[in-house]
């Protein structure tokens, strides 16, 4: 079957040694690159199950990652929906991962399609260390080493730069948190009691709005700060018997932090990573049964008696 993960991840190392072979600077690099990211996550995908690369619209494709040969050819899912679908199936591949996979596949279809110099016209800085964080993220899923995937001279490359990006961002983290920590510092008596107080009674109301808030210690004042992420699965829902309400478990994949206190403001897992903030926190939320269950009101009440027997109420409370 040509959706077998083997086959999708040994054609994914084929392009990416193509694409190094190439050399950083070279237009060639980023097209090349950006097939072998496509094919290494319809890989992981496959590795899961062929399923989950058919395209829904058609039985037979449905039947062909089952291994049953439909009439046409199979088709797969689009770039953009296997990019989607790693977000859900993938621990680690967040919301930033699937939009800078689908500028990189925005960028080659430019390259195919167009005029335009999409990849040779773009500094590699600016894209590259990006794009093998998400390739590792993927090997990891399917318990494959760098070295292993990119082969041993240029998996020292990845790796080196994999490691660079991550001191910087440390110490970009580092300069924030000093930076915030300071001003905060520098308030006068008044004021800071004044930015406690308001912060705190904020952030009680905030964390109400939604199951993925939550309150934590800020890593800058100590106070307690806003925490907010991104949905990685659902459990299945359950339904408490004490006072019928429908929940299910959610795990969330922080990726922002705000603290009303000091100001300190942190964007992206990575960045959370580096205060030890990066730890997915598992929740509850709450199920609409009518929406759960599919139920049209209409269909279990006579909205015609419901009216009538309301305007007789209102025609007696103006006769009185």
């Amino acid at each position: 079957m040509d959706w077998d993960s083997g086959l999708l991840l040994r054609k994914a190392k084929v392009y990416a040694l193509r694409a190094h072979d190439e050399g950083i600077e070279s237009e060639l690099f980023g097209f090349w690159l950006s097939l072998a990211m496509e094919l290494l996550t319809r890989s992981a995908l496959a590795a899961i199950h062929p399923v989950l690369l058919a395209d829904p619209r058609e039985e037979g494709n449905i039947h062909y990652s089952f291994g049953i040969n439909p009439k046409g050819n199979p088709r797969s899912i689009q770039a953009k929906t296997v990019f989607a679908r790693c977000s859900i199936f993938i621990e680690g591949f967040t919301d930033q991962m699937v939009a800078h996979c689908l500028i990189l596949a925005d960028r080659r279809n430019k390259e195919l399609h167009t005029g335009a110099q999409s990849f040779g016209a773009t500094d590699s800085s600016t894209w590259l260390p990006q794009t093998y964080e998400v390739m590792e993220v993927v090997l990891k899923s399917m318990s494959v080493e760098l070295t292993n995937f990119f082969g041993n001279a240029h998996g020292d490359l990845v790796s080196s730069m994999l490691k660079d990006r991550r001191s910087h961002i440390h110490g970009e983290v580092q300069k924030k948190v000093a930076a915030s920590r300071k001003a905060f510092g520098d308030l006068k008596g008044t004021e800071k009691a004044t930015r406690v107080s308001g912060g705190q009674h904020l952030l009680a109301e905030w964390a109400k709005t939604s199951p993925m808030n939550k309150v934590c210690e800020c890593p800058a004042c100590s106070y307690s700060a806003a925490l907010t992420g991104e949905s990685l699965n659902r459990g299945s829902v359950k339904l408490d018997e004490n006072n019928g309400l429908l929940t299910r478990e959610l795990r969330v994949l922080p990726n922002s932090l705000r603290c009303p206190t000091c100001h300190l403001k942190l964007d992206g897992y990575q960045e959370l990573l580096q205060v030890n903030l990066g730890q997915v926190f598992v929740t509850t939320e709450e199920e609409d049964p009518i929406e759960f269950f599919g139920i049209v009101p209409e269909d279990h009440v006579d909205m015609d008696k419901v009216l009538e027997a309301y305007y007789e109420s209102q025609h007696e409370y103006d006769n009185e």
